[in-house]
């Protein structure tokens, strides 16, 4: 298993703009960086820089550029450069296969946690290159540390044995590729994962987190791990499941034959209601439980639709609405205001919607900026307005809802104005090819983990 941490990693970046610069005076809310970004109201025009200055001299003051992603191109040569001041953490970790799906794992240490160092433990799914190759890894990160601030790097120096994360691995091997992967919430050692051998399994991990708390135990690297329940009665594969917040041992799974199975605890295991619910005409994309009604679920499918369920009736759903142009991939319902659900599709945009006024032509929010398929969202754990999104155009963005354009402030950007980037974007996440999951972590306020092609990454943006 090969697992390593880089949390300084460079790229370049150096792009022109003669006349445009952030504020100097402008407070540290108020950054504006290639990797991140504050609000946009918050960058302004300096009439004190000469069209005709010298561009050396502005980047040799320290002065930070606005690149707009998406928007502005990146000349030949240019590359983008790693700002750490745009983050209070950030770490990226190389996996020894892709991982399309992975989940946080509650722990005992408790919630609102935000001193530093960090630690935190996950559950991830192989991509593997051979079906038997395919693993799902049980991770403990700790001793995630603060990136220091640049007055404290001045005053102890550079040094090459920078603190990084510790990380202890064990795995156990999964048949075939894991296409998603959830834990229960009311016992994070008990774990689902979908397989693209069409099978759905249930595993009991604690063994595993056990032994990443005490990594002589068990020795390294694999462990034999068996699954405690096994349903083959999907007819294809699938990537939607779902764990219940409210019943203990409830679980949903959704496959890419439109079939929606319901599962239920009982004394000897799981038993598995073979009847499906019927009303998706194609491929069911992800399953979402109400956070506050036993019964009630929402599911989303290529099929273009949104779809609320009473588990009690299972040959239609009990509302729906046509909710994207295409394949809708991703939904999520706010645990907080429970009336409002996230949807993003592969028209690249993101719905907000009201389901006390669930109407197709009658989302409270629709949301353009990406430029590619919206491959995954979520609604923060505890703050009922900001929520994250990444995306096929290589960004994850992080949005607070409750933001409003500031008509008092001229914006302006890197060579044009900004006002092309909508007031409720805080922060722009980049580095990683290929994002395909996210998760926003229930314990540690503002810290998010990202999954992609090209490994993992954990920070919490300077202004979270």
């Amino acid at each position: 298993m090969d697992i390593e941490s880089n949390n300084r990693t460079k790229r370049k970046n150096r792009k022109k703009n003669k006349n445009k610069r952030t504020s100097t005076e402008a407070s540290k809310d108020a950054k504006a960086t290639t990797s991140g970004r504050q609000k946009a109201a918050l960058v302004v025009e300096d009439p004190t820089i000469d069209e005709d200055e010298d561009e050396d001299e502005q980047i040799q003051a320290g002065e930070k550029q606005i690149w707009r992603p998406g928007i502005d191109g990146i000349e030949q040569g240019e590359e983008l450069d790693f700002d750490p001041s745009a983050y209070i953490t950030y770490n990226a970790f190389d996996m020894e296969w892709p991982c399309l799906s992975f989940d946080t794992l509650r722990d005992p240490l408790g919630f609102h946690r935000t001193k530093f160092p960090m630690q935190m433990y996950l559950a991830c799914g192989s991509q593997a290159a051979t079906p038997e190759q395919n693993k799902v890894y049980i991770m403990k990160i700790s001793n995630i540390q603060k990136i220091k601030e640049a007055e404290e790097e001045d005053e102890e120096g550079m040094s090459e044995d920078e603190e990084e994360p510790d990380v202890e691995t064990k795995f156990f091997k999964h048949p075939g590729c894991v296409n998603r992967l959830r834990s229960m919430p009311q016992a994070a050692n008990i774990i689902a994962t979908m397989s693209d051998n069409k099978q759905a399994y249930i595993w009991d991990a604690q063994s595993i987190i056990s032994s990443v708390d005490n990594p002589k135990s068990l020795g390294a690297g694999t462990t034999a791990v068996k699954p405690i329940f096994t349903f083959t009665g999907h007819p294809s594969e699938g990537y939607a499941v779902d764990w219940s917040p409210t019943v203990i041992g409830r679980l949903l799974s959704g496959d890419c034959s439109k079939h929606i199975y319901l599962w239920d605890r009982n004394d000897s295991g799981w038993t598995v209601n073979k009847m499906p619910f019927c009303g998706h005409t194609a491929s069911v994309e992800d399953i979402q439980w109400s956070p506050n009604e036993a019964n009630v679920f929402a599911s989303c499918s290529v099929d273009k639709t949104v779809r609320i369920w009473d588990t009690r009736q299972k040959k239609k759903s009990m509302l729906f609405v046509a909710a994207h142009r295409n394949d809708v991939n991703v939904i999520s319902w706010n645990p907080t205001k429970t009336h409002l659900m996230l949807s993003g599709s592969d028209d690249t945009t993101f719905k907000v919607w009201d389901l006390r006024k669930f109407k197709s032509s009658s989302p409270v929010g629709h949301f353009t900026y990406h430029r590619a398929p919206i491959t995954s969202l979520q609604w923060h754990p505890t703050e009922d307005a900001m929520l994250a999104v990444s995306s096929e155009d290589n960004q994850l963005t992080i949005w607070d809802l409750a933001l409003e354009a500031d008509n008092d402030t001229k914006v302006v950007g890197a060579s044009a104005d900004v006002t092309q980037i909508p007031p409720q974007l805080l922060f722009v996440h980049q580095g990683q090819k290929g994002v395909k999951e996210l998760r926003m972590h229930p314990q540690l306020p503002g810290v998010v983990i990202s999954t992609a092609e090209s490994g993992l990454n954990i920070f919490k943006p300077c202004n979270l």
